[in-house]
């Protein structure tokens, strides 16, 4: 079985329908994690793109000595200590020849193998079990916040985790099977703000400043034709991409954005990160 990751559904987009899906469903609430989605299976951690991610063998090797008997798919956030700041993150994560001694992980899931067919909170349970069973002190449960139907304590819990500088809440639908690959209402996020993920098909000089740099990215979609400029890369960045455009040019980067206008185009769109945790076939 090669592994697919459910992708997360605005909760805005389903909300827009006629008939929204998640009228009297319960939902797990957790709170939305700036870190890398990964997994671990026989032995490995995993990236969402399904590529072993070096910097973190060495807690792979811990979780397969401590719980041999796990056979399939434990889900989780990947963060290290001390780097709240996603471009942060991303470049120690990514690192080949580095491990990345401060990470940890926070468990929200279990696949067990080729049986997607289970609900969210028999696979919760099955991921507690486990992670007991793992007893690392880095190898822990992302809590439930709350279990509810009512959309206005989502967006309560949503509110609350951005007055402490977080990112939003995940909501797993409590009765819902795993969708592999899908993105629906039974996986929804509340964020604050707009964010996607972009290919990177060109660049442009900078003015003023910038002169003779970088002065920012074009970016699009699955839509090629709608295609954005974003700024916000630091000075270093700037100066590599421009002296080798193969550094960044095709590359997946996250786009943060006010919010999408009536006309498709974005309200102050800002390049976060580079993606290496994803590909091109994920972008939006």
């Amino acid at each position: 079985m090669k592994f697919k990751a459910q992708k997360a559904l605005h909760k805005f987009q389903e909300a827009d329908k006629k008939n929204p899906k998640f009228e009297q469903v319960d939902y797990a609430v957790f709170e939305k994690y700036d870190g890398w989605y990964g997994y671990y299976h026989a032995g490995n951690i995993y990236s969402r793109a399904n590529r072993v991610i070096p910097s973190v063998q060495w807690l792979a090797n811990k979780i397969q000595e401590a719980a041999p008997e796990i056979e399939g798919y434990l889900l989780f956030e990947i963060l290290v200590e001390g780097s709240p700041v996603f471009s942060d993150l991303n470049g120690i994560l990514n690192r080949k020849r580095e491990p990345a001694m401060g990470a940890y992980l926070k468990v929200h899931d279990y696949i067990a193998g080729e049986d997607v067919k289970s609900k969210f909170w028999d696979r919760y349970a099955v991921a507690v079990h486990l992670t007991t069973c793992i007893s690392l002190p880095n190898v822990t449960m992302a809590p439930i916040l709350a279990t509810t139907d009512d959309p206005d304590e989502w967006q309560a819990y949503a509110e609350y985790i951005w007055d402490r500088g977080g990112e939003g809440v995940i909501l797993k639908a409590a009765l819902a099977d795993y969708a592999p690959g899908k993105r629906n209402y039974t996986l929804m996020k509340i964020k604050e703000e707009l964010t996607l993920d972009l290919q990177v098909i060109g660049m442009y000089e900078g003015k003023g400043k910038y002169a003779g740099t970088l002065g920012g990215l074009i970016v699009a979609g699955k839509d090629i034709e709608r295609q954005y400029c974003i700024s916000g890369m630091t000075d270093t960045q700037r100066a590599e991409w421009w002296a080798d455009e193969s550094l960044i040019h095709g590359k997946v980067v996250e786009v943060k954005a006010m919010k999408k206008l009536k006309d498709g185009s974005l309200r102050e769109p800002r390049f976060k990160a580079v993606r290496h945790d994803k590909t091109v076939d994920e972008i939006d």
